[in-house]
């Protein structure tokens, strides 16, 4: 069984007056239910286009991605909306209407709880710092119970100990809940959580 596969995804970006720009060059990728891969490389190598095209955020040039209704994702940016309150924030996901989360409300307070944030929830993002909001973004990625989250350098705007707990939290989170978790990321010790980590090099996955 498997919760994501790709199969020869490649991406050209067309610039006018050059020569397109082929940034994935065949990526085959299969993810099995509850597993977490990382996905590492330099900048620029593609990481988050390829995220993009995996959660259904951009398109692919050709090639077929199979994946899962159910994604949650985790931003670098966090991507909180300022005018809503850290609950609300969370229950976003929840409002799709591919998405009917059973007890939405106690669902996203449990997370928040977990997360050390039962008594920010009714405040806005503005009121909160870089960690505060990124285990807000980790909630919001989790509400719906997903089969697969993807998470783009969850920690990178994170000193090294907000990080360290960040990752602490993403593989504790789900409690008796499986996911799988594709996470591109620059960070050794982000990378050490995960079951296999790939390096995206010159436009294809290679094993690291």
């Amino acid at each position: 069984m498997v919760t994501l596969g790709t199969i020869d995804i490649r991406k050209q970006f067309k610039i006018p007056g050059h020569k397109p720009i082929e940034v994935l060059k065949g990526v085959n990728l299969s993810v099995k239910p509850g597993e977490k891969v990382a996905i590492i490389g330099r900048s620029g190598a593609g990481k988050s286009t390829l995220l993009n095209i995996l959660g259904g955020l951009e398109r692919p040039s050709s090639g077929t991605v199979t994946r899962p209704d159910n994604i949650g994702f985790v931003f670098q940016q966090y991507h909180l909306m300022p005018e809503l309150t850290v609950l609300e924030n969370v229950l976003l996901p929840t409002m799709s209407k591919r998405h009917k989360a059973e007890a939405p409300v106690a669902r996203a307070k449990e997370l928040l709880e977990k997360v050390g944030l039962a008594d920010r929830m009714h405040h806005l993002p503005g009121e909160l710092s870089g960690g505060e909001m990124q285990r807000v973004a980790l909630c919001r990625a989790l509400v719906t119970d997903p089969d697969l989250v993807l998470a783009d350098e969850p920690t990178g705007n994170l000193d090294a100990w907000t990080g360290a707990g960040i990752l602490k939290i993403l593989t504790e989170l789900a409690g008796n809940r499986t996911f799988s978790l594709v996470m591109v990321t620059h960070s050794p010790e982000a990378a050490a959580i995960c079951d296999r980590v790939l390096t995206l090099e010159n436009g294809q996955l290679v094993q690291s």
